[in-house]
């Protein structure tokens, strides 16, 4: 006599995990899709591409109430149905009076206009001037400057790859953290899968004679440099409530500092453009290297968290 077994239930929801060419390898959404189908037989997991319509899987999704993840902007996939949670390109501007309306610590800010003259009692000594074009990255055309030296430059003044071209230049207090230090938070949904502390191993020095300085000079930089992850509570506080700030992007790479003296941590961007999947990008090697580890998902088991957040997700909100 043999018993039948029942038969498996049928998926009630969908949730698409969009990967895109050169920012994430597939195969991490592989492993966060076999996760999900070991704890979820209600929900049906597809992995599609951004750089293609994937139209297949677009058809055979819209038959049930769906999420869509994608850490990037949705390109060529376009869903027929869903909830979508992706990244966006946003200004640095508009980034900075998001985040300052939601409560955040930024420090204070404004756009670099002709009339512009900024006050010491407001800014201090020194000012961060940063490019609001989205597309910057890298620290590409940041400068530190004593605060009577920012002054307004037209776009054209700029040389010919400078993003002050593209979009307005931006006053940003400088926060002297004692030693040059920034600690990067990867959140999902507000929850820690990785964070990148990096601190220089010598204390801050801007000589008084000088009014301009370059990043290297401020920012922690090799050789003299420690690089680890941390677990301190009100730095990954911080970044859960800047998520909060910004519901709608689900991948955040919160930059933050801590002020020399008082403790006090700022958050300076949390980089809504999505392109900071640090396990499989262009820079994970480099994570992996500085970190001394071989695998950047142990220290928060990072796709295991996604997993499970993705299953509440959409289980909460699949449309």
């Amino acid at each position: 006599m043999t018993l039948d077994r029942p038969a498996a239930a049928e998926p009630e929801r969908n949730l698409i995990l969009i990967h895109t060419r050169e920012w994430q390898d597939p195969a991490d959404f592989a492993t966060i899709k076999r996760y999900i189908e070991d704890q979820a037989p209600d929900i049906q997991v597809f992995i599609a591409s951004n750089d293609i319509p994937s139209s297949a899987t677009r058809k055979i999704a819209a038959s049930r109430p769906t999420l869509i993840f994608s850490p990037l902007r949705l390109l060529h996939f376009k869903p027929a149905r869903g909830k979508v949670y992706a990244g966006a390109r946003m200004s640095k501007l508009a980034e900075m009076r998001r985040l300052a309306a939601g409560g955040m610590p930024i420090p204070e800010f404004e756009v670099i206009e002709p009339d512009t003259r900024l006050s010491e009692k407001i800014y201090g000594p020194l000012v961060v001037t940063k490019p609001s074009y989205d597309l910057a990255s890298h620290g590409q055309g940041v400068v530190l400057f004593r605060t009577p030296h920012v002054e307004y430059r037209p776009p054209e003044s700029f040389p010919p790859n400078h993003p002050g071209r593209q979009a307005p230049m931006i006053a940003q207090k400088f926060i002297d953290c004692g030693y040059p230090m920034t600690c990067r938070v990867l959140t999902f949904f507000g929850e820690p899968i990785l964070t990148f502390y990096r601190q220089s191993t010598k204390p801050l020095s801007l000589p008084a004679d000088k009014d301009r300085f370059q990043q290297s000079e401020y920012m922690p930089s090799l050789p003299d440099r420690i690089t680890y992850s941390t677990r301190e509570p009100d730095i990954l506080q911080l970044a859960a409530d800047a998520y909060r700030a910004m519901p709608e992007v689900a991948l955040q790479a919160c930059d933050i500092i801590r002020e020399r003296g008082t403790g006090r941590l700022y958050l300076l961007e949390i980089n809504p453009g999505g392109g900071t999947w640090m396990f499989s990008n262009s820079s994970a090697e480099g994570y992996r290297k500085a970190l001394g580890v071989t695998d950047l998902t142990l220290e928060f088991d990072a796709f295991r968290t996604v997993a499970r957040v993705l299953v509440e997700r959409t289980r909460a909100e699949a449309e």
